[in-house]
């Protein structure tokens, strides 16, 4: 935002201490084996709310901006409010693993209530895939809801020149030997054992595989194809070098995720020139465009499914150049933060148009 020539006030963290007023009833869900989330409280909701609404009392600001409804339930500086996130609360609700599954009914409709008191509140709501836009759409305003897919975290230097010339000299060098790329921190979630079937079957088909697994430890042994090498922070320049070079070294990126609201290694593995092979589900298919920067199986589908598409892609030197080369233009036209950025800023603007 700043990049762009925005004046930013930042207010964060935000105070939570009055969290430990639940202690008791978080105790108390643990012993009936359920959950319940803390932020939809009233009186946490509150808090953050007054947090907000003094800051702004004491500064010149025009908008107020939010990557979460969360904090902005409840805010009455009467400001316009802009939030940009991946999903509403429904929509995580029993789909995206044990944290939603298994909240309690009051918890469940605390959750409900406080997104749609969020979103009555506010002036407009971006989210990062149609998905999220949907599920928003069931219970706020069609008119104050936006699609605005996030960017990758990667900073890169090629050209689309540099990625043609890369992907042609892959399948032209390695013939018929395949590195697959798994970047994930939720090894279950994400998919990993399909990764390695993917690989496995691969091998016994006569393509020599490695299979890279980044921020993942399976939970068990693996094959001597599959190279662990554990979380690597984005946060030091060494560690984006390492990433960077082993997205742009893999022949392709396999994420059989089971759920997921978004999808920035997606548009990291774009950036790269990298074709995705993943289900579609949740948010992933406005980061994975079927056919065009990669495939899409349905969920469910088998680590054979996997394997035939992978072969699928590398048996066609040009069609492999073709994924290579739109992945790296859906990076350039779409998924990238600074495209994505310049979107939210126009949107803050109509935010105050609205309000003259």
């Amino acid at each position: 935002m700043r990049k762009q020539g925005a004046d930013v006030e930042v207010l964060s963290p935000l105070r939570t201490r009055i969290k430990y007023l639940f202690t008791p009833a978080k105790i108390a869900a643990r012993f009936n084996k359920t959950s319940i989330t803390l932020d939809h409280f009233p009186l946490v909701l509150r808090a953050y709310a007054k947090q907000i609404d003094e800051f702004v009392r004491h500064r010149d600001i025009d908008v107020i901006f939010c990557p979460s409804t969360i904090p902005v339930t409840l805010v009455k500086s009467g400001k316009p409010i802009v939030t940009w996130t991946d999903a509403v609360f429904h929509g995580m609700h029993e789909y995206y693993g044990k944290t939603f599954a298994n909240l309690t009914k009051s918890a469940a409709a605390r959750g409900r209530w406080q997104e749609m008191t969020a979103l009555r509140n506010c002036r407009i709501a971006a989210y990062a895939s149609k998905w999220a836009f949907d599920g928003a759409r069931e219970i706020a305003e069609e008119s104050k809801l936006r699609i605005l897919p996030f960017g990758s975290s990667l900073l890169v230097q090629h050209s689309m020149e540099d990625v043609r010339t890369a992907a042609i000299q892959k399948r032209l060098t390695r013939k018929n030997r395949c590195e697959l790329l798994f970047v994930g921190v939720n090894w279950e979630r994400k998919g990993g054992d399909i990764a390695v079937e993917t690989a496995r079957l691969l091998n016994e088909a006569g393509i020599e595989t490695k299979l890279r697994v980044v921020g993942s430890t399976p939970p068990k042994r693996v094959p001597p194809f599959v190279e662990v090498l554990g979380f690597i922070s984005k946060h030091s320049e060494e560690g984006r070098r390492r990433l960077l070079d082993l997205f742009c070294s893999a022949d392709i990126f396999i994420l059989p995720t089971k759920a997921e609201a978004a999808g920035i290694v997606f548009a990291e593995a774009s950036s790269c020139g990298l074709p995705c092979i993943t289900y579609a589900t949740g948010g992933v298919t406005d980061y994975v465009r079927h056919g065009v920067n990669g495939v899409c199986i349905q969920p469910g589908g088998s680590a054979a499914q996997f394997a035939d598409e992978v072969r699928r892609m590398l048996n066609s030197p040009a069609d492999y150049e073709g994924y290579a080369t739109r992945a790296f233009q859906e990076y350039n036209e779409r998924l990238n933060w600074n495209h994505s950025v310049r979107q939210l800023l126009g949107f803050c603007a109509d935010s105050l148009r609205t309000e003259a």
